[in-house]
């Protein structure tokens, strides 16, 4: 699959820094790469949810959720969480959104690897699919097995 090369040039302590700016097709790779990634205990329970790539929430979700930066939301859940999903009569596919633009801010201005930060992201949004604590997704992201080097 070819992907159009985006670069983002900047100056750092009087150096030229070239950054690689995934696009939207290498963001859904590298998402499928990190559900490969998840225990198989979850991988298995893992049905009718989508994955969205978009550049950016659109204004509406933002007000909704208070937020009045567009580069503050890296990712969301929608839909009704698997503890809930026996007593609701829910046949729509629950989405989970990355938001691309963000993601790549925030991987840059944090020095963070983006396929790492969308790991993190994404093993967040899918602990809220499955109605999990804080605990329970500390687990999950220990046993991804998710390294910068893969």
């Amino acid at each position: 699959m070819a992907y159009i090369d985006f670069k983002r040039v900047y100056m750092e302590k009087n150096e030229i820094c070239v950054v690689h700016m995934p696009a939207v097709a290498e963001i859904y790779d590298f998402a499928y790469e990190s559900l490969q990634k998840l225990p198989k205990s979850f991988r298995t329970q893992l049905k009718n949810f989508v994955i969205e790539v978009k550049n950016f929430a659109e204004k509406d979700v933002l007000q909704e959720l208070s937020m009045k930066d567009r580069y503050d939301l890296l990712g969301l859940y929608r839909g009704v969480p698997v503890p809930l999903k026996k007593k609701a009569s829910h046949k729509k596919p629950d989405i989970i959104y990355l938001y691309r633009c963000p993601l790549i801010r925030h991987a840059i201005e944090n020095a963070e690897d983006v396929k790492a930060l969308i790991h993190h992201v994404l093993i967040n949004e899918i602990g809220h699919h499955f109605g999990c604590n804080a605990h329970e997704m500390a687990w999950i992201h220990q046993h991804s097995k998710f390294t910068n080097s893969e």
